[in-house]
C-alpha cells in the first residue's frame, strides 16, 4: 500500500514539475523573442516571421503546460479539500482562471503563427492577436501569483509563505512584457516560479514521510 502511494506521489511530483516547467519554458520563449520591432501591423508581422519557429514551439508548449496545470489543480483540490476546504476551493478557482488565461494566450498565439484551415494570417488582425496573447499571459501570471500564495497559506509554513510572497511579487512584476528591461525580469520570474514548484515538491514529500 505504501509503495503504491509512493509511486503515485512520485508520478504526481513529475507531473507537477512538468506543468510548471512547460509554462515557464513557453513564457521565456515568448519573452526572448521580444521586443516587437514596432506596435503597428507591419511590426507585429515582422516579429512573427522573424521568430515563427520559436513562437510555434512556445504555442505547443503552452498548450501542454496549460493542460497539465489544470490536472495539477484538480489533484491538489482533491488532496486538500477535507483539511482545508476554503483554501482548496480558492486554489481550484484560481487554477481554473490561470488555465483559462493560458489557453486564451495559446489560441491568440496560434492564430499568429499557424494558418487556420488554410486561412492566411491577416496583417489587419495581427495587432489584435498579439494584444490578446499578452493579455492572456498577463491574466495567467496574475492568477498563478495568487495560486502561489494560496498554496503557501495552506502549508502554514512561515518560510514557505515568505518565499511564496517573493515569488508571487516577481511573477506580477515579470508579467509586464513591454520594453527590453522587462525581458530579464520575465525570465527571472519564471525561473523563480519553477524553483518554487521544486520547493513545494520537497515539502510535500517530507510531509508524506512524516505521516
Amino acid at each position: 500500500m505504501k509503495q503504491g502511494s509512493r509511486r503515485i506521489s512520485y508520478i504526481g511530483s513529475i507531473v507537477w514539475l512538468m506543468g510548471f516547467g512547460l509554462l515557464a519554458a513557453a513564457c521565456i520563449s515568448i519573452a526572448m523573442s521580444l521586443p516587437i520591432p514596432s506596435v503597428d501591423a507591419s511590426g507585429v508581422m515582422a516579429w512573427v516571421q522573424q521568430h515563427q519557429t520559436l513562437l510555434q514551439l512556445a504555442d505547443e508548449i503552452l498548450a501542454c503546460g496549460a493542460s497539465i496545470l489544470l490536472a495539477i489543480v484538480v489533484v491538489l483540490y482533491g488532496k486538500f479539500r477535507e483539511r482545508h476546504p476554503v483554501g482548496a476551493s480558492v486554489l481550484l478557482a484560481l487554477g481554473v482562471i490561470a488555465t483559462i488565461g493560458a489557453f486564451y494566450a495559446m489560441m491568440a498565439l496560434g492564430r499568429l503563427v499557424y494558418p487556420v484551415n488554410g486561412l492566411p494570417i491577416a496583417s489587419e488582425t495581427s495587432v489584435l492577436s498579439a494584444s490578446q496573447l499578452f493579455a492572456g499571459l498577463h491574466w495567467m501570471a496574475l492568477a498563478l501569483a495568487a495560486c502561489v500564495i494560496a498554496v503557501a497559506i495552506i502549508t502554514k509554513s512561515r518560510l514557505i509563505i515568505l518565499t511564496s510572497a517573493c515569488v508571487a511579487l516577481l511573477k506580477v512584476v515579470g508579467t509586464y512584457y513591454a520594453g527590453e528591461v522587462s525581458v530579464p525580469l520575465t525570465v527571472v520570474s519564471e525561473v523563480s516560479l519553477f524553483g518554487w514548484s521544486i520547493m513545494m515538491v520537497v515539502w510535500i514529500s517530507r510531509k508524506e514521510v512524516e505521516t
